[in-house]
């Protein structure tokens, strides 16, 4: 089923993108302590502001292809039934 392969590379880019963007946090830290603190908290804030829209985005696309999963399965039986009352 290509939708699940695409799901499948959807998630593991999504993964990919979360662990790139804290390994860039994470390598930022020890130079906080010598930088302008209201630079780095706004650059904090940016970060956790994006990693919550790459959530939410991501969580609004699994609930829709669960409504599409469940749609195409709910045709599927219907179909079936449909087919085995005219036989």
């Amino acid at each position: 089923m290509d939708w699940s392969n695409s799901l499948e590379q959807y998630l593991r880019q999504l993964s990919e993108l979360q662990r790139g963007i804290f390994t860039s946090w994470a390598s930022m830290m020890p130079n906080m302590q010598s930088s302008n603190m209201p630079n780095a908290r706004d650059t904090f804030d940016k970060t956790l502001k994006f990693q919550e829209q790459v959530v939410t985005s991501s969580l609004e696309f699994q609930a829709l292809f669960s409504r599409l999963s469940i749609e195409a399965q709910k045709q599927l039986w219907e179909s079936y039934f449909n087919t085995l009352r005219k036989s």
